[in-house]
């Protein structure tokens, strides 16, 4: 618990109420989100209860609220000892990717023939066994196309390179992400309730950018359920700014050292990489 905030996360067969360092990250350009935790262990029980590939499940809101809470689930990638230099305490910390992994851990063998290539994206993310929320790319049928023992991330990205080249689609700006109601892959953002941060309520910093294509950084309290893709508007009275912008990437921090904030990166929009 720090400073207005209640923390509730389990990692393993541990339940965490209180951390030192909590920090999630999504990135628009990146399939997998990744968490890290600071869990005190002065008597190293913590450490010898959990192990790699166990189940994550973080969650931080506001003290009192039932609404303003952020939720992200993932495994364990690693466990880090000693502690950070700057923990001043006995800890471990976990590092964890979300659960949209199986993109890259399912492996699909399958051949399509004469099948629209929406249709074809949806089942293959079908595979990893997560719900898929939307497939929005050019319904070209595809004569023949075939997905030899590969992932499911390499697969999608097979089938762009296929879009691209032989049917003449420009699929730069599209991503693939777990959001809140299952897997997308879309060059649009994540639906939902557009994000304010706004001079003397909740904006703590801002740099915008200077250039096109630079990318611009807001910082802001936490705003828990922020992931990328999703739309925020900017009033930024000092800089007489007003702008409705994508979130490229989102890092979401819970710190005593560092105070509680949610960044916010904007700018130029691309797809994964």
């Amino acid at each position: 618990m720090i400073a207005g905030f209640n923390v509730r996360c389990n990692v393993g067969p541990v339940e965490v109420l209180r951390t030192p360092f909590l920090e999630i990250v999504y990135k628009r350009r990146a399939v997998l989100t990744r968490s890290t935790i600071e869990i005190p262990d002065p008597e190293g029980k913590v450490r010898a209860s959990i192990a790699k590939d166990d189940a994550m499940h973080l969650r931080f809101g506001y003290r009192g609220e039932t609404t303003l809470w952020h939720e992200w689930q993932g495994t364990v990638d690693s466990i880090d000892q000693p502690p950070r230099q700057d923990s001043g305490r006995d800890a471990v910390i976990v590092q964890g990717i979300g659960l949209e992994k199986t993109l890259s851990t399912t492996i699909v063998t399958e051949s399509f023939t004469s099948e629209a290539a929406s249709a074809v994206a949806a089942r293959l993310l079908a595979k990893t066994g997560l719900a898929v929320a939307g497939v929005d790319i050019p319904g070209d049928v595809l004569p023949h196309q075939v997905f030899s023992g590969v992932t499911v991330a390499r697969a999608i990205k097979q089938l762009e390179i296929t879009l691209s080249r032989q049917f003449g689609h420009d699929l730069k700006k599209h991503a693939a992400w777990l959001g809140q109601n299952g897997l997308r892959w879309s060059a649009d953002g994540e639906p939902g309730d557009v994000y304010v941060i706004e001079t003397a309520k909740n904006l703590l910093n801002h740099t915008p950018p200077v250039r096109p294509g630079e990318m611009g950084v807001v910082l802001s309290v936490p705003l828990p359920g922020l992931i990328h893709s999703m739309d925020v508007r900017i009033r930024d009275v000092r800089r007489d700014i007003v702008a409705l912008v994508r979130a490229e990437e989102v890092r979401h921090v819970i710190s005593e050292r560092l105070g509680n904030s949610t960044a916010v990166l904007y700018g130029k929009e691309a797809g994964w990489g």
